[in-house]
């Protein structure tokens, strides 16, 4: 029979979260960079006694950030000594990812010494829906202590036995499952109010529920909310709430005693939001809130109807617009996000802004120099066009802003040659400090009624050419900090998309030429290898949806 450690190395079974494989590059690529590091042949002699030497407590910290990047990992460490097993062990099981070995009918007989361990280590559990629910009623019978459980909805993939509820366990008056916080991830929406509606209402438990995520709906939610609405008016603990939808998307219709709860994080996506100052002081409680994300939202009518004052504490700002038919509105809540960010949030950590950048003065970015570490730029005119220029930050301007946001380590821009210079510009990139990703979208060098030579890429080219200057320009600086990833964005490319519909671009996509694309550098800082790969799209022949970037 397997121990305990072998058969945790050998399956999955306790993960936070595995790395996806890295994609193959599409192309090879002929930069060369020092190398950092160079990988020991062999542990030193040294180390396992300098590691020795430390405390326990330091160690558990180590440990636990060891699991935060590859849990295996903090199983191997169990194997190095006594004592090493003695503190790695809490926390390799510390937080536990049922799997279906785990919930099996002999799983407590053919490993007692995991379901041992956890026992008495295991507080936090994630759950994909898909597994046994029986089995999975086993291992939170042998659980001492529950903290939290986080619901991963598997759309599309029901066990044969059923589906596992939270409510199995948390609707239960059990003492040791009373502060237990439920999180839910990727929860459809689809048919909320009709009798499955009830199903996932009924499913929660509202007075667990500290998380909750959508996910993205097929078709659109429309009008179906009020069972949304009902769960989380009742949910008083909730704090992280991820609202998906499509298109222009719709709103919540309050009765005059609904009230949402304190919100530390809100992300809406595709909501219409229509509420006026009145609805929001009577139903919205933005004073705790610490996270704000507003995408395809007319973020005009968001700022006119919300207190400035509320959202002092915000460490991270995302918004994208939806008012494209109302060009005033996005003058106008521009002038509100800059008078928000100036005058009003103290520190940002994360600011990611589609505005009219040219409207949008530079202080009220450099006003959080001290706290910012991810600075995303975008102007709304984009790249989808090929006759529009996108309104580009001056070299100058940019040069100050690396002078003084010395944290950022990512950063994204848009860039059009036709309104700078580039050489320049990218000088001014690469005079971040910290920086280490970055996104640049730019257009296409590719007209649409160019006669191309088969073999020629003049994007690819155009793409190399950029990362070349970019890798040059980090060495001229003898900057410290190497590039871990440069994006590089072309024609308004998407994930998910609609392509250019002209019919002299139909014509270029017929011969596979196409307007927008996405090549993707990645510097691997171990061994110093320099991998560039193109990013492939999904795309939409319906222009109803709102794609994903």
């Amino acid at each position: 029979m397997p121990s305990s450690t072998e058969l945790m190395l050998s399956i999955p079974s306790i993960t936070l979260s595995y790395p996806n494989p890295p994609t193959s590059a599409r192309f090879s690529c002929s930069f060369s960079t020092p190398r950092r590091m160079a990988a020991p042949s062999r542990t030193s002699p040294s180390l396992h006694s300098s590691f020795n030497q430390l405390s326990s407590e330091l160690l558990v910290l180590i440990f636990e950030q060891l699991r935060d990047i590859d849990a295996r990992s903090v199983l191997s460490v169990r194997l190095i000594s006594k004592r090493f097993n003695a503190i790695a062990t809490p926390t390799a099981y510390r937080f536990l990812t049922l799997n279906e070995y785990l919930v099996a009918p002999d799983a407590e007989q053919r490993y007692p010494n995991v379901f041992d361990h956890i026992s008495l280590h295991t507080n936090h559990v994630v759950v994909p829906s898909n597994l046994d629910p029986d089995g999975i009623s086993r291992v939170f019978s042998c659980i001492r202590r529950l903290s939290s459980i986080r619901w991963q909805y598997i759309d599309g993939d029901i066990h044969a036995a059923g589906m596992w509820l939270p409510s199995d366990l948390l609707s239960s008056n059990d003492a040791k499952f009373r502060g237990t916080k439920l999180h839910v991830e990727d929860l459809p929406m689809r048919n909320f109010d009709s009798n499955l509606g009830d199903f996932y209402t009924k499913a929660i438990p509202a007075k667990h529920l500290t998380t909750l995520r959508l996910a993205n709906p097929t078709p659109a939610l429309s009008t179906r909310l009020s069972s949304l609405k009902s769960l989380l008016v009742q949910a008083s603990q909730l704090r992280a709430f991820h609202y998906e939808d499509r298109g222009q998307g719709t709103c919540f219709n309050f009765l005059p005693r609904d009230c949402m709860p304190a919100f530390t994080s809100l992300r809406l996506r595709s909501y219409d939001w229509n509420h006026t100052a009145e609805d929001v002081r009577k139903h919205w409680d933005f004073s705790q809130i610490e996270s704000l994300e507003l995408v395809s939202v007319p973020v005009f009518h968001f700022l006119r109807s919300v207190s400035f004052k509320d959202f002092a504490r915000l460490h991270t700002l995302q918004v994208e617009d939806y008012s494209a038919h109302l060009p005033d509105k996005r003058e106008d809540a521009t002038a509100g996000l800059y008078l928000l960010i100036k005058n009003h949030i103290r520190a940002l950590e994360v600011l990611d802004i589609t505005c009219h950048t040219k409207l949008f003065p530079l202080d009220a970015i450099i006003k959080h120099q001290r706290s910012l570490r991810v600075f995303r730029f975008r102007d709304h005119t984009g790249f989808s066009e090929d006759d529009e220029r996108c309104p580009t930050l001056l070299p100058n301007d940019l040069a100050m802003l690396s002078q003084r946001l010395r944290s950022v380590h990512t950063l994204e821009l848009d860039m059009d040659v036709r309104m700078c210079n580039a050489t320049e510009f990218l000088r001014a990139v690469c005079a971040f400090p910290e920086l280490h990703t970055l996104t640049l979208h730019v257009q296409t060098v590719v007209q649409p009624f160019e006669d191309i030579a088969p073999g020629n890429d003049h994007d690819y080219e155009a793409a190399m050419e950029t990362f070349r200057l970019l890798i040059q320009g980090k060495h001229a600086m003898n900057s410290f900090v190497s590039w871990k990833q440069i994006t590089i964005n072309v024609g308004g490319w998407r994930r998910v998309m609609v392509r250019r519909l002209s019919s002299a671009w139909r014509r270029q996509n017929e011969m596979g030429i196409y307007a927008e694309r996405c090549f993707v550098l990645e510097n691997d800082a171990w061994t110093g290898n320099i991998a560039v790969r193109e990013e492939m799209c999904v795309e939409n022949t319906s222009r109803g949806g709102s794609p994903i970037p």
